[in-house]
């Protein structure tokens, strides 16, 4: 449901134009966003016994702010939910309401996604465009997933569900999605490379080779554009939510496979997919779910080049960082990967190395 702060104002008052100024122009301490919250969803579920508690923001993510919180009804029913905000400062309209949008229709296709329960672009809400879903259960940390005893029985299936969930996003359809671009990964990463202007042999000497040796693409489909080990919530029977869909975009379904592979998407984990899995698990399930037809060289192509899309955007948080532009410890950590990244382009570059 998308909502505005018109939605909100009654005769008696409602959430009135002067309270949600304030709160858009201040800090907004969590006892502020709390009340502003209540407010909003009381009216979205027509609960005006309903209560907001337990706000606490989470920490990470340098390109959104994420709460969490209980929301209880009236009859005593309490619902963990999770709000995702843009920063103070950020403009960018629409884009929240459309990530939810997606989302749904992620979930109509199969895929396993929190459920959207409001969004809206209006600041005068909470003090920023939002999305509010449902809290979704589960282990989220990469190494957790990748170490805990609990999953062991799961981890060797992991890639398969990997496989199988893209399929699913990527059966989306095209035109029910129009506000997503469409978008040439390789053009794309040589485009922000040149405008970098840092010398940089290691990305020059990958993407020349991924020029000259670029194959016929699968098609075009929704891309998930981030679909990664971090951005998956995992249970004991399996994917509970996938997570983190700003970067979507319409693209080659590769894409969202060759990223899964990245090295720096393993945390030291022994599989080359997420690190739990083998590229064999991950392609047959892919193909078996989808009706694509593809190979290990293909997939390969796209990891050298996820790998290098990668190293170019921590060029790109290394010099927000350095010029102000974005001071966070995560761009500043992120910023101080580009050469391990480089070594494992190199090692992709390498006609001896086995994944």
């Amino acid at each position: 449901m998308t909502v505005a702060s018109e939605d909100l104002r009654d005769d008696d008052g409602g959430l009135n134009a002067d309270g949600v100024e304030q709160v858009a122009e201040s800090a907004v301490p969590n006892f502020e966003l709390s009340e502003a919250l209540q407010r909003v969803l009381s009216w979205q579920r027509q609960d005006p016994g309903l209560r907001i508690s337990e706000m606490q923001r989470l920490l990470g993510g340098s390109s959104r702010i994420t709460w969490i919180c209980n929301a209880t009804g009236g009859d005593g029913v309490s619902t963990r939910l999770v709000l995702r905000m843009d920063p103070p400062g950020v403009s960018r309209p629409g884009s929240l309401v459309q990530e939810g949008q997606l989302m749904t229709l992620a979930t109509n296709a199969g895929a396993p996604v929190p459920n959207i329960i409001m969004s809206s672009d209006d600041p005068g809400l909470l003090g920023a465009p939002f999305l509010l879903m449902e809290f979704v259960d589960g282990y989220s940390h990469p190494r957790a997933i990748l170490r805990d005893k609990a999953l062991e029985k799961l981890r060797p299936q992991l890639a398969g569900m990997c496989g199988q969930a893209l399929a699913k996003i990527h059966s989306i359809p095209v035109e029910e999605v129009p506000w997503l671009a469409t978008v040439d990964v390789l053009s794309q990463v040589r485009t922000q490379l040149d405008q970098l202007g840092e010398p940089h042999p290691v990305f020059e000497l990958a993407i020349r080779q991924l020029e000259a040796t670029k194959p016929a693409s699968l098609g075009t489909t929704v891309v998930h554009g981030d679909f990664r080990n971090g951005n998956l919530i995992v249970g004991a029977e399996g994917i509970r939510g996938v997570i983190d869909w700003e970067l979507s975009h319409i693209g080659d379904p590769m894409e969202d496979l060759g990223w899964l592979c990245v090295r720096s998407w393993r945390f030291g984990g022994p599989g080359p997919v997420g690190g739990f899995g083998t590229y064999n698990q991950l392609i047959f399930s892919y193909e078996h779910a989808s009706g694509r037809v593809l190979d290990r060289q293909l997939l390969r192509w796209w990891e050298l080049l996820c790998s290098v899309r990668w190293g170019v955007m921590t060029m790109m948080q290394a010099q927000a960082f350095r010029q102000g532009t974005h001071r966070s410890l995560d761009t500043a950590l992120i910023g101080r990967l580009v050469c391990e990244v480089e070594w494992d382009v190199l090692a992709l570059l390498s006609t001896g190395r086995k994944g």
